[in-house]
């Protein structure tokens, strides 16, 4: 039984719906305040449902009964931080769902991280409870496959922080020089499946390809045929949002935004070749968004 921690979520989703086409028993982690919809999708496709919660230990240890592997790809950064503190689902949250895996003896732990390229020089509250779950699992005694995602495209790339391609706007962090690891999260949901039949515990980066924000406004230009209206934010204002930040939310946003400025390249790994799929580019990505034919561009 695989053991789904984030199921409702961006990733979680994908994750849960890979594994139950290939027919793998999973247990779908859900919350009294889960989208309904997402709920009865996740039902729909086979998963058995669980109410937990990772600001409830004890819901833990309960839906990691039985279970030999638990992914987490869990996060509140995109939640109500009044109902979901970022310290207390991604830090200390995390960190009781390691403690409860090991106390059930899972056999497998897989954790969704993001390369230290975007801690930054200082860093932040988010960053912090990322290198701290990893220190845990390197300690448990369990199988941990901890993957350091890219910069999601379907998160920075999107309406929500700035970037608009049905509307060609588009927001530049710094000067938009420097490169920048994107990964899909389709192809970082289809990794986490397949690292499951590791038997050793392995750090995997996983980037699609490096472009700087100039140039991935220039691929969306190209794909569409039409010029972007281009808001710059200059770094220094991101060095001022950073230390004018108040919630730890808010702090970590900030770092990672300066560090998108600065340039957030993700190592290269040959191991990513053998994950037996190829990797979604920037441009594959602008075409899919833009509702675009492949051959179009």
């Amino acid at each position: 039984m695989k053991l789904v921690v984030g199921a409702t979520g961006l990733l979680g989703r994908q994750i849960t719906t890979l594994l139950t086409r290939v027919s793998t028993p999973v247990r779908a982690v859900v919350r009294p305040t889960s989208d309904p919809a997402v709920v009865q999708a996740l039902r729909d496709a086979g998963a058995e449902l669980v109410q937990a919660d990772l600001k409830d230990p004890a819901s833990l240890r309960r839906a990691c009964a039985g279970v030999d592997t638990v992914i987490s790809t869990a996060t509140t950064t995109l939640r109500d931080q009044q109902l979901d503190p970022l310290e207390a689902v991604d830090h200390a949250g995390q960190l009781d769902l390691v403690a409860a895996a090991r106390a059930a003896g899972v056999r497998q732990f897989a954790y969704v991280s993001y390369p230290r390229s975007l801690d930054g020089p200082r860093p932040s509250p988010l960053s912090a409870a990322k290198r701290a779950v990893e220190s845990a699992l390197q300690r448990s005694g369990m199988t941990a496959t901890v993957l350091h995602a890219g910069v999601f495209m379907e998160v920075w790339l999107s309406p929500a922080l700035g970037f608009d391609p049905v509307a060609g706007r588009a927001r530049v962090l710094g000067s938009g020089e420097a490169p920048i690891g994107w990964v899909s999260a389709a192809d970082v949901a289809r990794a986490v499946v397949a690292s499951l039949d590791g038997e050793a515990s392995t750090v995997l980066p996983l980037v699609g390809e490096h472009l700087s924000m100039k140039d991935v406004i220039g691929t969306f230009e190209a794909v569409q045929g039409r010029p972007f209206e281009v808001e710059q934010v200059p770094e220094a204002a991101l060095v001022a949002q950073q230390e004018s930040a108040g919630s730890p939310l808010e702090q970590s946003f900030a770092a990672l935004m300066l560090s998108l400025a600065r340039g957030a390249p993700v190592p290269t790994d040959p191991r990513v070749a053998e994950l037996g799929f190829p990797l979604t580019t920037v441009r594959d990505y602008a075409r899919r968004v833009s509702a675009l034919p492949v051959g179009a561009g």
